[in-house]
């Protein structure tokens, strides 16, 4: 595969037809444009293949690998009219430390600029997954080049292995996220492969964001580097959480003997890496070889008692002896000492020490502990001192640092906008993260016996937002207190809520009540769709129903509000919630809104079938063996709901199935 086919492939793609955009579609594109809607255009992806293939796919990999052709990253698709251009990282195998030119062709929405800013998140060997130890940052100013070609040059930072990209204008007005998967840039190694940091770290910039994506990385890594004990720990991860236990099953005895030739082959060196013993350990404990398992975990205790995974059995064995003899005193004070011994850094002994630390109650393990934590997940800061407010003896302490957050709040702080906001969104968010703020700071007033301060508190954070348990609550307050029409009003909102079950305002003057209540659902409309969205959704998104039938998303919910849900049966929470999903569905069904549920499984089955007659579940249910669906969404994680309003955009996205009612009747 020389430099010259290449070319000759690149032109001949140049040379392929495209189709004019017709006078109709580029009038809606204008018209949308104009409402500041930034929809992505009909184009679909392309499609995945299913999860029985995707073993082969790997195969295939490596045999491309050990022909010298390292697999590339995919590169934007230009869409006419949207916000979305195109971005180029030129070396596309940047070694460490390397300088990279980077070119991006804008779309019709940012071309006019004379500058753009190119954000990153930058992640180096040891970051965590979820974004914990990452923030945003400025790489560069992209310069107009001419012919809507903008231009600037990168020069990594040395610690880099992994990078994500977004590019915006300078306002952070709009965003281009290439469609919310952002630009991607792996270190390579000397022979051209992404190195195996890299793709770790493309894991755990995965994480929460795209699982899928996750996991076909675990797969990369595995074909890309076979040797390694943690390539196979690490897809088998992702194989449970992924493609769920019909996988598993199967995938079973492949790693079991997998895990057999690695203990056969490692067991009888006398000296192995850190990585090597954990490992070991977590990929025998992880398949069920409990053996093996117990032969890792003594190697690893005894020559490794401080690494990561080490560390981790002590304080869990500390945990449960707490647990067992009901004596949280010594267990914190053997999880201290554990501390000292193995210094900082160490996630599962943090948890269960603050966790320790909280059930023991002392005020100077509390603050202890909790430095601990901050050290590795500062982003908790205010659940820190929220969880202060609750001890009388730290309340003081607690409510300072609460104070603290709200100023830091007032201000924006590019660092913590991910790279797929634009600023608007982002001051929402922390709108969100004040009002949760507030309330904390609201009731330790009042538990503190300052109710009038801490009503005033309250009061501000109902303000905004729409919470139907925060209305009463404060309602409560205020009654206790004497101010019966502020009672009420906040009474009636909660009334307005159409997941309200009974009439709060029944003992009040009917018309008074009526003029409050309806004045309620107003305010309800105006909040809620203040903090709508509005997301377009590609066109074209298959679903397959019963029989192996197929169904487009849109013709589904074309015309209609439309309330979707991604469940899955091997989800706890998922099956926790499937009657009240059921009694939700049925419902809206009679209000006249459109229900489609999306189920992981690969199809519905007979099987699938007789689950849903065995709960008495009666609602549509639909499959994503494309994943068209999931990435339409972008959803990775069960259970997730959503609500479309009647053009087909996505409104709201939620985790809680009692919003769900208020959200389809703003939209009615």
């Amino acid at each position: 595969m020389n430099d010259s086919w290449i070319r000759e492939m690149k032109a001949a793609i140049a040379r392929l037809p495209t189709a004019a955009a017709s006078p109709e579609l580029l009038d809606r594109i204008h018209e949308r444009l104009a409402a500041n809607e930034h929809v992505i255009l009909p184009l679909a992806d392309p499609r995945l293949a299913s999860a029985r293939w995707r073993v082969a796919a790997a195969a295939v990999l490596v045999l491309a690998t050990s022909a010298g052709l390292w697999f590339a990253w995919p590169t934007a698709t230009l869409t006419a009219g949207d916000i979305q251009g195109e971005l180029t990282l030129t070396p596309g195998t940047p070694r460490a430390g390397q300088t990279v030119q980077v070119a991006y062709r804008a779309p019709s929405t940012l071309i006019g600029r004379d500058r753009l800013i190119l954000r990153a998140r930058f992640r180096s060997t040891r970051d965590d997954a979820y974004q914990r130890t990452t923030s945003q940052v400025v790489a560069a100013q992209l310069t107009r080049a001419g012919g809507g070609l903008f231009r600037t040059t990168l020069r990594l930072p040395n610690s880099v292995v992994y990078a994500a990209f977004a590019v915006e204008d300078a306002d952070g007005r709009i965003v281009d996220s290439n469609g919310r998967r952002l630009w991607e840039l792996l270190v390579h190694d000397a022979e051209g492969r992404p190195t195996f940091d890299a793709l770790m770290q493309r894991e755990n910039d995965m994480m929460g964001r795209n699982w899928e994506e996750g996991y076909e990385t675990a797969r990369q890594l595995a074909a890309l580097y076979p040797d390694r004990v943690g390539s196979w720990s690490n897809l088998f991860f992702y194989e449970k959480n992924v493609l769920g236990q019909s996988h598993l099953d199967s995938a079973l005895d492949g790693h079991r003997t997998r895990l057999k030739a690695f203990h056969d082959r490692l067991a009888r060196r006398a000296s192995l890496t850190v990585d090597d013993l954990g490992d070991m350990f977590w990929y025998a404990m992880d398949v069920g070889d409990s053996v093996r398992e117990a032969f890792w975990r003594s190697r690893l205790e005894r020559e490794a008692p401080t690494s990561p995974l080490a560390v981790q059995n002590r304080a869990l064995a500390i945990g449960a002896r707490a647990w067992k003899d009901k004596d949280s005193v010594r267990a914190l004070a053997d999880l201290d000492r554990l501390w000292d011994e193995a210094g900082p850094a160490h996630g599962n002994l943090v948890y269960v020490g603050w966790s320790m630390a909280q059930r023991v109650g002392d005020s100077a393990g509390l603050v202890r502990w909790s430095a601990h934590y901050l050290v590795m997940n500062p982003r908790d800061s205010s659940w820190i001192a929220t969880v202060f407010t609750r001890f009388p003896a730290l309340r003081e302490e607690g409510m300072q640092r609460l104070r603290r957050h709200l100023q830091g709040l007032e201000m924006l702080h590019d660092s913590r906008r991910a790279l797929e906001r634009t600023v608007e969104e982002q001051r929402a968010v922390d709108a969100a993260s004040a009002r949760q703020i507030l309330v904390a700071l609201g009731d330790a007033l009042v538990a503190s016996g300052r109710t009038t301060a801490g009503l005033d508190t309250l009061k501000l954070a109902v303000r905004e937002g729409w919470d139907v348990s925060l209305f009463r609550r404060v309602a409560e307050i205020e009654r206790s207190s004497g101010d019966t029409a502020g009672a009420l009003r906040l009474l009636a909102l909660a009334a307005a809520d159409p997941a309200t079950e009974e009439p709060t305002g029944a003992s009040v003057d009917s018309a008074a009540w009526a003029r409050l209540l309806q004045d309620g659902r107003g305010e309800m409309r105006r909040r809620l769709l203040d903090m709508a969205v509005r997301r377009g959704l590609p066109p074209a998104v298959r679903l397959e129903a019963a029989g192996g039938s197929a169904a487009r998303l849109d013709s589904l919910t074309r015309d209609h509000v439309t309330f979707v849900a991604f469940w899955s049966r091997h989800c706890g929470p998922s099956l926790k919630e499937l009657p009240a999903l059921e009694r939700l569905i049925t419902r809206l069904r009679q209000q006249g809104v459109a229900i489609v549920t999306i189920t992981d499984d690969e199809r519905v089955s007979d099987d699938l079938q007789r689950f849903l007659a065995d709960q008495k579940l009666t609602f549509p249910v639909y499959a994503d063996p494309w994943r068209e669906a999931s990435r339409a969404f972008s959803q990775w994680g069960t259970p997730s709901y959503f609500v479309l309003d009647a053009d087909g955009l996505v409104r709201f996205e939620d985790r809680e199935l009692n919003h769900i009612p208020a959200e389809v009747a703003v939209l009615q």
